[in-house]
């Protein structure tokens, strides 16, 4: 019998690092392989979570990730998306890129996970063809239908800001209200400041966002309260003006003063007529409900076009 012909040391410690090395590149390589949905096609999935990678759905300026979509696949190339305004499903094409990133309603996603129980894409901010780790930073969350029966869970439910969001949330107000004529320490309401007009020679207008079903993510119902504008009119005021500035609305609904643009050498006069504007029609005459957050009234910032007639 032929006796085989031992590995030197040297040689089999470099034969295993080309296993190694082998096994690392086939890895790789089935990690780059396009994520299919063939296993999902045609399962209905509803979104419950939205999140930050810190896990809260609320940043810094008071913007909320809210689990919106609704969704079932028809292909590895298209889509059906539910327009929760326009109450109807839309159709969307899905492009895939490279690796596990893919366009999808017009929108840069990573596919990180796809099963008949959920689905988790994360949301990417793409500039000049390169994914910006910084700002790539929210998840979207999917659960079946078929699988919220099975563990009779509800969605609604468990669409509701966690017990961290609220903490967060308590410690923004509480500081928010403790600078009151701070801009920096304000932060966008969830429920806008509500501005009522007491005499019928001052009417007020919030401004409506117009949205659009073809742009999901960043044309939506959340520009109302993270950018509220409102137009005032004021008949038989002291002379004909037309001004646009912002205010910062306590919690207590008291305004101050906050933004407005004009040439250096008019910056304090203009502060004046503002402040007398403000003090002598918006505070008399305009019931001042403060903007709130999980139930939490605070101080937010809001822009105003206001407008005199004499």
């Amino acid at each position: 019998m032929q006796r085989r012909t031992p590995i030197p040391v040297a040689g089999y410690t470099l034969f295993v690092l080309l296993f190694l090395v082998m096994s690392s590149c086939n890895q790789e390589k089935q990690g780059k392989v396009k994520p299919t949905f063939k296993n999902v096609l045609g399962m209905q999935y509803i979104e419950t979570d939205r999140y930050f990678t810190n896990g809260l759905s609320f940043n810094e300026q008071g913007y909320e990730l809210e689990p919106s979509w609704k969704m079932y696949l028809l292909s590895d190339d298209s889509l059906m998306i539910y327009h929760p305004q326009a109450k109807v499903f839309y159709h969307y094409p899905i492009y895939h890129d490279h690796d596990s990133v893919f366009n999808i309603a017009r929108h840069w996603m990573r596919i990180r996970h796809i099963s008949k129980d959920s689905l988790i894409f994360q949301l990417l901010s793409v500039e000049e063809k390169k994914v910006s780790k910084e700002f790539s930073n929210a998840f979207m969350k999917f659960y079946s239908y078929e699988y919220l029966k099975k563990r009779q869970w509800d969605p609604e439910l468990m669409k509701r800001p966690s017990a961290r969001d609220t903490a967060f949330i308590r410690a923004k107000s509480e500081r928010a209200n403790r600078n009151p004529a701070n801009k920096d320490s304000a932060f966008a309401a969830r429920i806008p400041v509500v501005l009522t007009s007491k005499i019928k020679e001052i009417t007020v207008n919030k401004l409506k966002v117009k949205l659009d079903p073809h742009d999901l993510l960043h044309k939506s119902p959340s520009d109302e309260y993270l950018y509220p504008e409102y137009s005032i009119s004021i008949d038989k005021a002291y002379k004909d003006f037309s001004y646009n500035f912002s205010v910062l609305v306590d919690d207590k609904g008291d305004m101050h003063l906050s933004k407005f643009i004009v040439s250096p050498e008019f910056e304090e006069s203009r502060r004046r007529v503002l402040e007398g504007i403000i003090d002598v029609y918006l505070k008399r005459f305009l019931v001042i409900k403060p903007g709130t957050t999980l139930g939490m009234a605070h101080t937010s910032e809001i822009s105003l076009s206001v407008k005199g007639r004499k």
